[in-house]
Parts: C-alpha cells; structure tokens; sequence
C-alpha cells in the first residue's frame, strides 16, 4: 500500500514537472541526471540552489581523473556487493544510491581501517566506529584498537556490516534529515550529532529551511 501510494504521488507529480517544463530542451544530458538523483535522494528539482550542478560536475571531473572508482566498482561486482547493498536498502525504502557510501568510505574493502580518532579507529567496508557498530548489533574484535584486519571484528564480515550500516542509514534518514538523502550522506560522514546541531538551528517554516 505505501509502494502504490508513492507511485501515484510520483505521477502526479512527474505531471506538475512537465507542466512547469523543469526538464527543458536547455539542460545537457549531465544537468538531467544531477536533477534525477538529487530527486532520488528526496530533494526537489524546484529548490535546487544556483550553482549545485556546477559543484556536482566538478564532483564528477574529480573522480573521473583517477581510476580509483572503477578499481572500487569492479571489486563490488566481483564480490557481488551490489546486489546485497540494493536488497537491504529496499528493505527500508532507501535510495539505491547509498551504494556509493561504502565506495566513498573503503572502495568496498573489507580489510579497509580508518584513522585513529577519540571515537576510535573505523572498519570495514562501511567504516563503522566501534559505538555505532555495537549500538546496531556488531561483534568488536580483540585488535579494535589497532589499525588492521581483524577477521573477528564483525564490521569486517560484509554482509553484517551492511545490515548494520542500513539500519544506521535508515536511523538517520527517519529522523534527523528528515528523509533527505543528502543531509542523510553528510550526518553518516561527518556524525549525526553534529548534523542534528545544525538542523536545530534551523528555521521550522519549511520553506525557509
């Protein structure tokens, strides 16, 4: 019932879009992708501010000047990362475009450790700090506190790492961003307290918000 609800919801307002000519003849195929996902991620192609396709192209040159991104996709597609990461994602609803989190955090590998921090040292392909990990039901190994793979720590093992992660995702997503996807992105990479401080000093008219 909430699919169907959503479905007509997009019909109607795939309507109002053409009627408005959001999608004009001006816009280059890149401009009409950078509007479809940020739609994806539950922002509206009405609101986004002048210079945002600008700074996602820029985004796009960077990652295309480097082989990092296609070294990390073939990785997903050899361990079929992919299909996993989608299936928990439709569990709750999210975006398939979360996908690329893990990209940006490990490149999808699982032997992956982050920097050390007063919140400890991250791990795994999701890059988990040890607290987030246990409050979303992970095994922390012996070597938690060591910079490398440790095959007992559960944010190694990808697929409880994923469940995890997700739940984590969905966390932030229902609550704090209040179901955008990019404020989701930035309180999974920058911690979602510190996004929570800045959504509270925030206006409460949607609009100005």
């Amino acid at each position: 019932e909430m699919r169907q609800a959503y479905r007509t919801a997009e019909e109607q307002y795939e309507k109002f879009l053409e009627e408005l000519d959001v999608y004009h003849k001006d816009l280059d195929e890149t401009e009409r992708l950078i509007l479809q996902t940020a739609r994806n991620f539950g922002e509206c192609e009405l609101k986004v501010p002048v210079g945002f396709a600008d700074s996602i192209k820029k985004y796009i040159r960077f990652w295309q000047s480097t082989s990092r991104y296609k070294r990390a996709v073939l990785r997903a597609e050899k361990n079929n990362f992919a299909e996993v990461i989608k299936s928990e994602l439709d569990r709750y609803f999210l975006p398939s475009q979360f996908f690329y989190m893990a990209l940006q955090e490990s490149d999808f590998d699982i032997r992956r450790s982050g920097p050390r921090t007063r919140y400890g040292i991250a791990k795994g392909v999701w890059q988990l700090i040890p607290q987030t990990a246990k409050h979303y039901g992970l095994v922390i190994g012996r070597l938690q506190h060591e910079r490398r793979y440790d095959a007992t720590d559960e944010r190694c093992d990808f697929v409880k790492s994923t469940k995890a992660a997700v739940k984590y995702l969905n966390y932030i997503y229902t609550t704090e961003a209040q179901a955008s996807g990019l404020l989701v992105a930035a309180s999974y990479n920058w911690g979602h307290n510190n996004v929570r401080r800045l959504i509270r000093r925030m206006p409460d008219n949607p609009r100005e918000r």
